[in-house]
């Protein structure tokens, strides 16, 4: 896969940020020193003629000791944001990120002078934030915070100032690259889904079967707080999407009675899916819950303070990401601050995010209803399905580019496509970016379907066609393209589409014969296919209550 092109604007020497991360990005700078406003300002620069994927504008406050006045360091911020002003009015779909600053503003001053740091940080993160509020492409990172957490003198170096223009220490540089790799991880990764925890030792100190409810560490205060912590961490990751469920050798009987009725376990059995509390080995139970929640075994991150079990997923799960638990305890909420910002945290939050528990919650009643029907028709009929297919508007680009980002089970091709390569497809007449939303008597599954139509004279390729695990085995995909089809029908159309095989796609491999493609071609697992739309017959779909096309009832 063809590296990211990253732009950094700053105004000090990053050419040592560029070589520690040339193996991951292809990292274009301007030329010169801090010549970065210039390059905003200038419609024929690189940052607008290269073609970059994101841009990180990293400002430093070191020179601010410099500034003789508040006069002049308004008039420093003021060409700043004429520079950052000129770029986000010109780069409105590619990605840009702020930093915040830390104005390290000459000490020789007397205790009645006026101190003005803190109002000029202010001024400036109010000023990026609401770029960032009224702007879909634009975000701000907290760089001001992590040298505060590292402290100055371990993140700066006087001598790396004064000697190449580039103020960071050894641990400076690698905390700046790590906040970059982040934020492009954040930008274009597949994030992780769930965390898969164990109980005894981890939500709570102390054996829950041996000590009893009353006998656990677990409280707002003193030993106990650093788990009461803990939890409320993962509490705010599951508020913003991240499933969570339990994984542990114990008896029921034994931890009912904390999650139910302790007075500080701030996780409760309503903000769990799928639970397993056994004395299976938790490589199987992971293995089982990759089956019933339909995720693959790379969504999970593993926690566990038992070195042994944690051992024993790595063998038995080799993708899942199993988490170095900390040998000190009181480092919990920032263990799980550390992983969130690695592996879980998203650009943003989406509707889709805020219900994710309920939703996967609700899959567990449907599979009840499964059980007890008498054939798939049965079952489908029952669910009192509503379908919506529309072409994609701007309020849901963010979650056509999430879904292009994480989707791997049901994903014909594969193809991650940014923000920016959305908007250049859909921009085309040709073209068309399809969604589709689906629900039924248990809720809303929200949107959860993409089709990516590139059109070629009578001829339209299908270049993306995927949706969410959590909607496979409901027929959605085809009334997606039943009524795609019978939408484009003309006596000369023809669909194209392909399949590329990958680990994890296996399920859709056999989808376009399925649907009543023909195969035209196929070599090393690739499959191209061909459908003439005058000859499909059009399908009725009675177990779906409602199919809305266009937003017209079918």
């Amino acid at each position: 896969m063809a590296k990211r092109k990253l732009a950094i604007l700053s105004n000090i020497t990053v050419d040592l940020i560029r070589m520690k991360l040339s193996s991951r990005f292809d990292i274009y700078i301007p030329e010169g020193f801090d010549t970065w406003i210039l390059e905003c300002l200038n419609p024929e620069s690189g940052i607008y003629t290269g073609k970059v994927d994101a841009v990180v504008i990293l400002l430093d406050g070191t020179a601010a000791s410099g500034w003789e006045s508040l006069e002049e360091a308004e008039e420093t911020l003021n060409s700043w944001k004429q520079g950052i002003l000129a770029l986000t009015g010109n780069m409105t779909e590619v990605l840009v990120f702020i930093s915040t600053v830390d104005f390290r503003l000459n000490r020789i001053r007397a205790l009645e002078e006026r101190q003005y740091r803190i109002s000029l940080q202010n001024e400036w993160y109010q000023f990026a934030q609401e770029i960032a509020e009224r702007t879909d492409n634009v975000y701000v990172f907290d760089l001001a915070d992590v040298i505060a957490d590292m402290g100055r003198k371990q993140f700066y170096s006087d001598k790396m100032w004064y000697m190449s223009s580039m103020p960071y220490s050894r641990e400076g540089l690698k905390a700046v690259c790590n906040v970059i790799t982040n934020l492009m991880g954040s930008a274009f990764d597949t994030r992780k889904k769930i965390i898969a925890l164990d109980l005894d030792n981890t939500l709570w100190g102390g054996v829950a079967g041996e000590d009893g409810p009353e006998g656990i560490e677990l409280s707002n205060h003193k030993e106990g707080q650093r788990f009461y912590d803990f939890q409320r961490q993962l509490l705010e990751m599951n508020k913003r999407g991240v499933l969570l469920t339990l994984v542990s050798k114990n008896n029921p009987e034994d931890v009912e009675p904390v999650l139910r009725e302790h007075p500080f376990m701030l996780l409760k059995e309503e903000h769990f899916v799928s639970p397993k509390i056994n004395w299976q080995e938790k490589a199987v139970n992971l293995k089982e819950l990759e089956a019933e929640l339909n995720l693959t075994e790379s969504s999970f991150i593993f926690v566990d303070d038992n070195p042994a079990e944690r051992e024993g997923v790595k063998a038995g799960c080799p993708q899942a990401e199993v988490a170095d638990f900390p040998d000190d305890t009181t480092q919990l909420a920032a263990f799980a601050e550390k992983l969130y910002v690695d592996q879980l945290r998203p650009l943003r939050i989406l509707k889709e995010d805020l219900n994710k528990t309920r939703m996967y919650q609700n899959e567990e009643l449907r599979k009840k209803d499964a059980a007890a029907s008498l054939n798939l028709e049965d079952y489908l009929a029952k669910l009192e399905m509503r379908a919506d297919i529309h072409r994609m508007r701007d309020s849901e680009m963010d979650r056509v580019v999430q879904l292009c980002g994480k989707t791997n089970q049901f994903n014909v091709t594969t193809k991650r496509y940014s923000r920016n390569e959305i908007c250049e497809i859909a921009a085309r007449p040709q073209n068309a970016v399809y969604v589709a939303y689906l629900s039924d008597k248990y809720g809303e599954s929200g949107l959860t379907g993409v089709v990516i139509l590139l059109g070629e004279g009578e001829e339209i390729r299908i270049d993306s066609f995927l949706m969410s695990c959590r909607v496979m085995g409901r027929k959605l995909e085809d009334v997606i393209m039943n009524e795609l089809i019978w939408h484009y029908c003309s006596d000369t159309a023809v669909f194209t589409a392909e399949y590329i095989p990958t680990s994890k796609n296996l399920p859709v491999k056999d989808l376009y014969d399925r649907l009543g493609f023909s195969l035209s071609h196929e070599q090393n697992g690739v499959k191209e296919y061909r459908a003439v739309l005058k000859d499909y017959q059009r399908r009725e779909f009675p177990f779906y209550q409602e199919i809305c096309f266009e937003s017209g009832k079918l």
